[in-house]
């Protein structure tokens, strides 16, 4: 095996961890202080105040998302350990799982409430960030685990 590869693989796992408590944190944030404080914003001003703050918490979400999912994807190129293998996937399937959520049912909702404020879309979106949030934050402790313990 290459002297360089455990090296990369620790610059990758590393990579892999900031990135997800990161996003784990985020999500944490938005779930219990963010999404509440919706319920008490005016019809009036919700619109308003909403897109203002999709755009601007989309410039936190996305880039990190995009960097999770480029370490994940070279930390895939690295000859890893067998024991290593299915950890690893597990966190594959986790980031996957986290990210379709945020783009294909997360988005959507969010776009519903820029138009106007709809306790039941608001609702839906309260339940599905709790299963990104558990995604991502099982997805922290499995590459903790694997750096602390393998």
């Amino acid at each position: 095996m290459n002297s360089s590869v455990p090296f990369l693989l620790s610059v990758a796992l590393i990579g892999n961890l900031c990135f997800s408590v990161f996003m784990t944190g985020i999500i944490l944030f938005v779930q219990f202080v963010q999404y509440p404080l919706l319920n008490h914003i005016s019809s009036f001003d919700f619109s308003c105040y909403y897109k203002k703050y999709i755009y601007r918490i989309s410039w936190i979400i996305y880039p990190v998302m995009i960097f999770e999912i480029c370490f994940a994807s070279w930390l895939s190129f690295i000859p890893i350990q067998p024991k290593l293998q299915i950890p690893l996937l597990v966190t594959y399937i986790l980031l996957a799982l986290a990210s379709l959520n945020t783009f294909l049912i997360q988005t959507p909702l969010n776009q519903k409430l820029q138009v106007a404020f709809d306790k039941n879309v608001l609702s839906k979106i309260l339940f599905y960030n709790w299963i990104r949030f558990f995604s991502c934050a099982m997805r922290t402790i499995i590459l903790c685990w694997i750096i602390l313990f393998l």
